[in-house]
């Protein structure tokens, strides 16, 4: 008999997968819109020409003085206007050592069509061109700013992308040259020489679906002046419970787990609270950053009634951090730069977890951690196609974890300590140079590189590298590499306290149901250090010289010896292969499974990546007579100051021969240059963006031990998520213009299936999700500032994320959907709403001036 019985549960949802199509176009309709709405805005290209984004001149750098790179404006009224204006010089070379093209350069206008507030929304914004499948999952880029290594990710987190004048993504290769393995992109932001500003920033989540709220408060201050600069950082997080009695969840037995279901939460309740803060100081030559940081988090999750059923169990936990880091950048003669992280890190977790019994269990662990790492990089000699350029790199780091654990009564303490030294050297050598006696190859250069770590837990382990980058023809880059490397398991891995949380839905594919076990989580002291070998075949093409459209691709094969991987599901193989990590009763049924990570005996898998970005620059509109002259009387400017109209424009340049003057499109008497005009001779026009990517997996397989193999492309499960996806495809678009913005994403990833051992399979259905954010800039609406001063800096934005409430949709073999595949066990949020509001405080435009050059923005 079949006690199942669904609860809450929503008619027509059968109704609603039939039209799963249809959504779908709509989805795709929606990328369309931007460009249609565009049409009306874009530039001619006659006579707005634009430079692609890949070769957008550079800034001038932070040090240059600011009064020998742009005239003073030539109206009060346009720098009042301008919040987005750049400073350029003529040149294109990029401040990132060695000669190898980005990939992808994003201007201003790339920046702002992406609706991000700050660099790490940025990031999130370019995730799909950033990414890489060279590394081990899960890598953050390697982040340079203005060219120079950083000390960690919190030195630029939180810095506004109004301060960013460029973003260089470029490929793995680079790295080697900053000191760091070739396994990830390097991201170049580019700051402006001048800018200053406080930004506060408030937004409210919701899910549609009820039951959850989510909100964030976030204040910055933000100097940037040619000795330095400094951000300050305030931030707070948190997000209400969300328990299944709030979603449509089928219980097994109605009787006994109606009233569990309000004490069991999908998604707990958190709250962070963090302080930041960052100064940079240039000393002569040399650049130094110190940062520190204090954040607390806590949460609160629910694990269903205890055997009294009187009150939920509870899981608690507590994490108090503090950081401080620096860095130093300089230069030695002869064209040598040398550089000096270091970081300290202390962090004290607490985590309680109800019982029954009158002890609760309860761990605690601290971890202290601390590294040093200097790199130097310059020139040995000159060849005839170029000079051979090295990259020496010495670091130490020690890390210190006590854990202290009671369960059951028992007491229990372990002390994990890891102490690395590491060095590691990089040689590029020029083989072949276009434009010279050598050139008939194209650009060929070629890279050997090599490392050595002590471990004072694993010994010594060493990675060795080769690659080469070949441009045959202009607007061409080809690059392969060979990497062999060997890798520790992390001190987590190896020593994470040891929890036991009962109750966890599992699917069993062994028996085909789904059961509550007591999982076992935590480290495993027992893990081998692995040995992977990664071949690398990749490139980007600009096929159009005066179209700013990237075409790329890489194919990347890896393979695996020993491999670490957190345990899978609980299938017949991996039972058969880890036959202690299971525990069932007399009948069959699982009641426990250890879920610590293991090492495999071996693994391949063989990923091609493709795609492409295109980028189109926008006109933009001319502010209103009406407008200046709202602007220029609040200004209190006297009508005996402003420049007649039909005078010469601003100092620059003249305007295009038969058309406008720079920046106003043909509109506005006299032409004021730096309210942003047209395509291509305004700096505030808009932009049209498109980014596709496609991860195709070919090859996923792993061999758990000598005669046990596992196709993660045919059958077998990664993890309770099924089977790996062939296809994973990541859309972008972008629109914005005249203060106005959208940005669609769009993610998609192809069905799998697992086979169970009593024959029946499981058919994980294709996943396809929507995103789109809208975005007003009120700041640039000029007439709108005219009429209300106060909106200067404001901007709002609404997003939408999971558009349609797309949930995975998993059945077996007659159809039905097991018990822990339902949709809202596996993505229990769905659709949810943000709103958010930010105001930026400006100080007044040219205020940098009368301070002596020292604040302001520009």
């Amino acid at each position: 008999m079949n006690r199942a019985v669904i609860r809450n549960s929503p008619a027509g949802r059968d109704g609603l997968r039939m039209k799963t199509k249809s959504l779908y176009l709509a989805g795709i309709a929606l990328f369309v819109l931007p460009a249609v709405a565009a049409a009306q805005d874009a530039a001619p290209t006659a006579t707005q020409p634009e430079a692609p984004a890949a070769t957008q001149p550079e800034t001038v750098a932070a040090d240059q003085p600011a009064d020998a790179a742009e005239p003073a404006s030539a109206d009060p009224a346009a720098d009042e206007l301008d919040e987005d204006d750049t400073i350029i010089v003529t040149g294109q070379r990029s401040n990132v050592i060695g000669d190898i093209p980005p990939e992808n350069t994003l201007d201003t206008r790339d920046i702002r069509a992406t609706g991000a507030t700050d660099i790490n929304e940025l990031l999130e914004a370019i995730a799909p061109q950033i990414g890489s499948a060279r590394g081990r999952g899960g890598e953050r880029p390697v982040l340079l700013l203005n060219g120079q290594r950083i000390s960690g990710f919190r030195e630029l987190r939180d810095i506004p992308t109004e301060a960013i004048s460029k973003v260089e993504i470029l490929p793995e290769e680079v790295a080697l040259r900053y000191g760091y393995r070739a396994d990830q992109k390097v991201v170049n932001f580019v700051l402006r020489p001048r800018f200053r500003s406080t930004t506060a920033r408030l937004e409210g989540t919701t899910a549609t679906g009820g039951g959850y709220l989510g909100g964030e408060a976030d204040v910055t201050r933000l100097m940037i002046g040619e000795n330095g600069r400094t951000t300050v950082n305030l931030n707070v997080e948190a997000n209400s419970p969300l328990t299944e009695d709030e979603r449509f969840i089928r219980v097994e037995d109605p009787a006994e787990d109606a009233d569990d279901q309000g004490a069991r939460t999908l998604i707990g309740e958190r709250r962070q609270y963090r302080a930041t803060a960052t100064h940079n100081r240039q000393i002569g030559t040399v650049s130094a950053t110190g940062n520190v940081e204090a954040q607390r988090s806590t949460g609160r999750s629910l694990l269903g009634l205890g055997d009294t059923l009187l009150l939920p169990l509870a899981r608690n936990s507590t994490n108090d951090s503090l950081h401080a880091g620096g860095v130093l950048n300089g230069n030695l003669p002869g064209g040598w730069r040398w550089s000096v992280t270091g970081n300290a890190d202390l962090d004290r977790g607490v985590t309680r977890t109800d019982r029954d019994a009158a002890i609760d269990d309860s761990a605690r662990t601290v971890t202290r951690s601390a590294d040093i790492d200097g790199m130097l990089n310059g020139k040995l000699f000159k060849l005839p196609a170029g000079d051979i350029g090295a990259t020496v790199n010495v670091g130490a780091s020690t890390l210190d974890r006590d854990s202290k654990r009671v369960r059951d009564g028992i007491e229990s303490e372990s002390s994990l300590g890891r102490s690395i030294g590491q060095a590691s050297a990089n040689l590029d050598i020029p083989i072949s140079r276009r434009d010279s006696d050598f050139g008939a190859l194209g650009t060929l250069g070629l890279n050997a590189n090599a490392e050595i770590e002590r471990y004072s837990d694993f010994g010594t382990l060493t990675t060795l590298g080769a690659g080469a980058n070949w441009s045959p023809v202009r607007r061409l880059n080809l690059l392969a590499s060979w990497t062999r490397e060997e890798g520790a398991p992390s001190v987590g891995q190896l020593g994470d306290p040891i929890l036991e949380t009962p109750g966890t839905r599992i699917f069993d594919f062994t028996t085909g149901q789904t059961v509550e076990v007591n999982a076992i989580t935590g480290g495993n002291p027992g893990l081998d250090a692995d040995r992977r070998n990664v071949i690398k075949l990749g490139g980007n093409w600009k096929p159009l010289e005066e179209t700013d459209l990237t075409l790329r691709a890489e194919y990347v094969r890896s393979r695996f010896d020993d491999p670490i991987s957190s345990f899978p599901g609980p299938t017949p193989t991996i039972e058969a292969a880890f036959p202690e990590r299971f525990m069932r009763n007399a009948g069959g049924q699982l009641v426990s499974v250890d879920l610590r990570p293991v090492n495999y005996d071996s693994a391949r898998r063989d990923t091609l990546r493709f795609g492409f970005d295109f980028s189109k620059p926008l006109k933009s509109a001319a502010p209103s007579p009406a407008a200046i002259a709202a602007l220029r009387a609040r200004r209190g400017e006297r009508s005996g100051d402003a420049r007649p109209e039909g005078g010469p424009p601003p100092e620059g340049g003249p305007p295009p021969e038969g058309g406008p003057p720079p920046g106003v499109g043909g509109g506005g008497g006299g032409g004021f240059g730096r309210f942003g005009g047209g395509g291509g001779g305004g700096r505030n026009g808009g932009r049209l963006t498109f980014s596709l990517t496609d991860t195709v997996t070919l090859v996923d397989r792993v061999t758990i031990r000598p005669g046990l193999d596992l196709d993660y492309l045919d059958g077998d499960a990664v993890g309770q998520g099924g089977g790996r996806s062939r296809h994973e495809v990541e859309a972008r678009a972008g629109y914005f213009n005249n203060g106005l913005g959208a940005r669609m994403s769009a993610n998609w990833k192809s069905a799998t299936q697992v086979t169970t051992a009593t024959g029946d399979t499981l058919r994980f259905s294709p996943v396809g999700t929507f995103d789109l954010r809208l975005f007003a800039n009120l700041g640039q609406r000029l007439d709108l500032v005219a009429k209300h001063p106060w909106l200067r800096g404001s901007s709002l934005r609404l997003e939408v994320n999971n558009i349609f409430d797309t949930k995975p949709n998993v059945r077996d073999s007659l159809g039905a959907v097991p018990f822990n595949y339902q949709g809202d066990l596996l993505d229990p949020l769905g659709r949810t709403i943000s709103i958010s509001i930010r105001k930026q405080f400006l100080p007044p435009r040219g205020s940098w001036r009368r301070e002596g050059g020292r604040g302001g923005e520009d």
